[in-house]
């Protein structure tokens, strides 16, 4: 039970300092494009960051609503993409915070402080009070995301195994096959 606490204290750690660099790096990038940009370009590329932060919002929800079954029985028949998905469901709690919270929420605040970047550009051509651009975009930005997510998760609840199956294939295009490791049936170091 200890070595558990110690466990989670360690990931909790790990991951914030895994955030704290991501999102930096993240936010530099982001802030650092949206001054050379049109601002239509900056809304696009805003809506993008919306995207992939919904998009692994349901990611997180499908692998920790998804049972382990479906793919059991598919590695039985040695189906390939099944391996990566027993993984992905005997980690849920890993990949849902990596997934949900990590790169989710990431996309959250980067996307609000880039239409704040966004808006302050806004205002300074058109001669309007910033605070007002700021509101404004600010809130369509958290409508926005708000939405998807909640579109996201009902998808995510219903169609869990479709999506932890789309996301296992495209992990196993990736994965070493494990016959490029094996020889005459013996691993090989």
């Amino acid at each position: 039970m200890a070595k558990k606490k110690k466990g989670v204290k360690f990931w909790a750690l790990k991951i914030f300092i895994i955030t704290l660099i991501l999102t930096a790096g993240v936010s530099v990038i982001s802030e650092s494009l949206m001054g050379r940009l049109p601002t239509i370009a900056a809304a696009f590329i805003i809506l993008f960051i919306i995207l992939i932060g919904v998009t692994f919002d349901m990611i997180g929800i499908a692998v920790a609503t998804c049972e382990v079954s479906p793919f059991v029985a598919m590695a039985s028949r040695r189906i390939r993409k099944a391996k990566s998905a027993i993984k992905l469901l005997k980690n849920a709690d890993v990949v849902s915070n990596i997934c949900s919270d990590v790169v989710g929420d990431i996309c959250g605040i980067v996307s609000g402080a880039t239409g704040v970047a966004v808006a302050v550009k806004v205002a300074m051509a058109g001669d309007t009070r910033e605070i007002i651009w700021v509101i404004v975009i600010s809130s369509v930005i958290a409508a926005l995301t708000v939405a998807g997510k909640a579109i996201g998760k009902t998808i995510a609840i219903s169609k869990n195994k479709q999506i932890v199956s789309f996301v296992s294939s495209v992990i196993t295009v990736f994965m070493r096959d494990d016959k490029s490791s094996t020889s005459n049936g013996k691993k090989q170091d």
